[in-house]
């Protein structure tokens, strides 16, 4: 019985291994593929950064049993690259690695490739700084109105990076904010960000804006105005009638589009000349309420006092 079990054993062996080799070969032709694209993980290092852009993603090629491939989710498969232990500036090679979590895990066989296998870096070193916050608008208040103030809490922001893109960077923006239509004041939440991505933003990397809307100021010039002489004592006369003067006026749109400058708005108070001489004496502008004076040309004027025509003195 021995004997015929070792005889031929050669052929026997080579008829074995044979179908060993069939029946992987049917075992592998009945594994399938499954591609999957996923986000890229990068582990840094506290002194040194990535200065160049890494891939955003990773392309993974799974080959498993046909009804396990579709039971994996892509958010249990994580792609990280760890440039953590990076002792010095300038080009690093480092492989990328699969983690397998949730659905992955029982999945047997399964066979994984990564494309790219490994990814090629800049570092620097890394740097931090706080800078302010701008505000990014898109549109325009309703006609008439104007943002009056504005402010964001907080105002800014510390940011880190390699140290190149820091000290290129002098301000981080936020999100659009709206201001087509807007007609009272308003609040919103903003998000920010650099304008470099190799730059990373401490803490929410959210700030509360606020503005205060109003009516816009506009402006109206009248030329040749004349001045109205005011307190001038009994006894005394003007050489000559003050010169024409010019009013800057600011209020709403509204407001001065029909407004009729009144006829006392520039006045010359000589209550306090007690005696004939020559003077220099400012002109004084009053305006309805709403209307603001911006401006009067000129802002003083010369005047000759003298004793009027029968007066005593």
């Amino acid at each position: 019985m021995g004997a015929r079990l070792v005889a031929d054993w050669p052929a026997k062996a080579l008829s074995l291994a044979a179908a060993f080799l069939v029946f992987l070969f049917y075992h592998l032709n009945r594994l399938e593929e499954r591609f999957v694209s996923v986000p890229l993980s990068v582990v840094q290092g506290e002194e040194y950064v990535p200065s160049t852009m890494l891939p955003r993603s990773a392309r993974l090629t799974l080959k498993g049993e046909p009804g396990a491939l579709v039971t994996i989710l892509e958010e249990d498969l994580r792609v990280s690259v760890d440039l953590s232990g990076a002792k010095a500036e300038g080009i690093a090679h480092a492989p990328l690695t699969v983690e397998r979590r949730g659905s992955a895990l029982g999945v047997d066989p399964l066979e994984i490739s990564i494309d790219p296998a490994e990814v090629t870096v800049n570092l620097e070193r890394k740097a931090t700084k706080i800078v302010p916050i701008t505000p990014s608008f898109r549109g325009y208040l309703s006609p008439g109105y104007e943002l009056s103030t504005f402010d964001l809490e907080p105002a800014q922001a510390e940011i880190s990076g390699p140290a190149g893109a820091i000290s290129r960077t002098i301000d981080l923006s936020t999100d659009f904010i709206e201001l087509t239509g807007r007609t009272s004041d308003f609040e919103a939440e903003v998000r920010i960000f650099p304008k470099d991505p190799l730059i990373t933003v401490a803490g929410k990397q959210l700030s509360r804006f606020r503005a205060t809307v109003q009516e816009a100021i506009e402006y109206r010039r009248f030329d040749g105005v004349a001045v109205e002489i005011a307190g001038l004592a009994e006894g005394f006369a003007l050489a000559e009638a003050p010169p024409l003067c010019s009013l800057r006026v600011q209020s709403s749109r509204e407001q001065l589009r029909d407004f009729i400058l009144p006829a006392n708005a520039v006045t010359l108070d000589l209550s306090g000349i007690k005696r004939a001489g020559i003077y220099n004496l400012p002109l004084v502008a009053r305006l309805p309420e709403g209307f603001a004076i911006d401006s009067v040309t000129p802002e003083s004027v010369a005047i000759r006092v003298i004793p009027s025509p029968g007066g005593t003195r």
